[in-house]
């Protein structure tokens, strides 16, 4: 994994700072520092010969800093990552085609001195889409991968979950940016081995649809610019996607909204009465200022949530009922 960010060099290629060991099959190529001195440095393969890689490599330049070996790796084609170490009083760059483990390299004791990295990609940004109900992602890099390119190996967990159509799945554990397949240059984001779509990654987590019936004493307005549709009875019906407020007799304003519960597993309709925020019960599918309204339609279930008029606090399914009438039922003709 990368140690630190995946950045550009000199010739456009990415690497990031990274633990490399090798083994004498994944070596490409060692360049070496003449020891004490004596001489001139010099490139040789796994097998000590000459070291052919394409371009070729310029040994003095290789071994004179770690930077002059990480341009070596990336302009050879087959090179994935470098280590840049000292042997005998003298600079040594090993050019190798991957970034192995130690265990990997089967390496008995840890290299103190080496400087090493590999070929690294980064994901495409995140994209954010705002929403009281919308999840988004927290990735363990420096940075948020909504306006920085993640690097592969980060990996992303959604601020909440939900069941969307009945499944609980809908919103994935964690996502990882990847590296590319196919030749590609920049890097994927995957559920698995499954693509993500990272452009619509924010997905709403959706209450079930309310009807507000149309009355006399009762008017709608939201905050989307797509207003509220109508039902096949000719109320309104509203999704969660929006903030509305409902109007009783022209003097009463009851916001209504979706909103996650505490632990932001589940959402629920609130409406904000008396200075205080009420969840509706979960099986409310009808909101009016009258409750007469809603019972008209025998399809809705009406709120059952009463309205405080107090400061006391009210639960979603209150055992004891508050002192007034219930917003879902008569709403008060007086402002509270």
């Amino acid at each position: 994994k990368c140690i630190g960010e995946c950045n550009s060099g000199d010739q456009g290629d990415y690497m990031c700072t990274s633990e490399c060991y090798t083994s004498n099959e994944n070596l490409l190529c060692s360049c070496e520092d003449p020891p004490f001195g004596i001489g001139e440095a010099a490139c040789k393969d796994k097998d000590g010969g000459e070291c052919v890689i394409v371009p070729a490599v310029d040994p003095a330049a290789a071994v004179n800093d770690e930077a002059g070996c990480r341009a070596a790796c990336a302009a050879a084609d087959d090179c994935g990552a470098y280590i840049f170490d000292q042997i005998i009083n003298a600079n040594r760059c090993r050019l190798i085609k991957e970034c192995q483990s130690q265990q990997e390299a089967a390496v008995p004791t840890p290299c103190t001195d080496c400087l090493s990295g590999r070929n690294c990609h980064t994901c495409p940004t995140l994209t954010y889409t705002a929403g009281a109900t919308n999840i988004h992602w927290i990735c363990d890099s420096s940075g948020d991968a909504y306006n920085n390119e993640a690097v592969e190996g980060t990996k992303c967990t959604p601020t909440h979950r939900c069941q969307i159509d009945g499944d609980d799945e809908a919103i994935p554990a964690e996502i990882e940016c990847k590296s590319p397949e196919g030749g590609s240059d920049m890097g994927t984001w995957s559920v698995g081995d499954t693509p993500f779509d990272e452009k619509n990654c924010d997905t709403q987590c959706p209450c079930s649809k309310i009807t507000i019936p149309k009355s006399e004493d009762t008017n709608l307005f939201c905050d989307s610019a797509e207003q509220p549709v109508d039902d096949a009875n000719g109320n309104w019906e509203i999704d969660g996607s929006t903030t509305c407020d409902v109007v009783c007799d022209g003097q009463i304003f009851i916001p209504i909204s979706c909103k996650f519960n505490k632990d932001g597993t589940q959402t629920a309709w609130h409406i904000t009465y008396g200075g205080q925020d009420i969840t509706l019960d979960d099986q409310t599918t009808c909101f009016s200022c009258s409750g007469s309204n809603c019972e008209e339609d025998p399809n809705t279930t009406a709120a059952t949530t009463k309205a405080p008029t107090t400061a006391t606090p009210t639960t979603a399914t209150p055992t004891t009922p508050a002192p007034t009438t219930a917003a879902p039922t008569t709403a008060p003709k007086d402002k509270p």
